[in-house]
């Protein structure tokens, strides 16, 4: 199965087994999803179809010529936009975030939960970030199980600043995006040092 990658156009012949999975391009060194080339998203439900389908065998919808022809179009402007995606910023919590565990962490160091606490805010701060693109937002958790949840920024619907006083005063606060698709919240950016800048660089690329 040939794939390509969508940061630099690096072209791969992979098995149908990594489908789903995230890999490592190459040339670029940027990381991404392999998706099946042979799939599109429904126009209707968004459900991946196959580009030979004349229904959507998940919510019925009749496809029509001119149809396909669009969504193939819309598919392959954004595999350009892709290719011309730039990181912009590179966001990790602060250590400010987790003050009082590290606090308590060291006081009980002596005695192994001190030593569980510390771990647990290594590994939050070292694997949890946030990578904005000139075209996404990327949030990756995880040590053992990974977990990423990325939005468009087009599709951005509200970016909100949430600070509690002693935040303020540590010079962190949480992020939260919502998009047009949701009612809620749909990306959170936690403890982050100098949170204003990120949300003032994030709607600088909404326009």
């Amino acid at each position: 199965m040939k794939i390509e990658c969508p940061h630099c156009g690096g072209h791969y012949d992979v098995e149908p087994q990594y489908i789903g999975q995230t890999l490592k391009c190459i040339d670029c060194e940027n990381e991404f999803e392999v998706n099946n080339p042979n799939l599109i998203p429904c126009p209707d439900c968004f459900a991946p179809i196959s580009r030979r389908a004349s229904c959507c065998p998940h919510c019925g919808a009749v496809l029509k010529a001119p149809e396909m022809a669009k969504i193939r179009q819309e598919n392959q402007t954004c595999t350009a936009d892709f290719a011309s995606e730039k990181e912009v910023m590179l966001c990790r919590p602060s250590a400010m975030n987790y003050l009082w565990a590290i606090i308590l962490g060291i006081v009980t160091c002596l005695i192994i939960i001190g030593i569980f606490i510390l771990l647990y805010v290594w590994i939050e701060m070292h694997y949890t970030t946030y990578r904005i693109t000139t075209l996404r937002i990327i949030v990756r958790r995880g040590w053992i199980g990974k977990l990423q949840n990325e939005i468009w920024i087009k599709d951005m619907r509200a970016v909100n600043l949430v600070q509690g006083i002693w935040q303020r005063f540590l010079g962190v606060g949480n992020i939260l995006i919502g998009s047009a698709a949701t009612a809620g919240t749909e990306i959170s950016m936690i403890g982050i040092s100098n949170p204003q800048k990120v949300v003032d660089t994030i709607n600088s690329l909404r326009h």
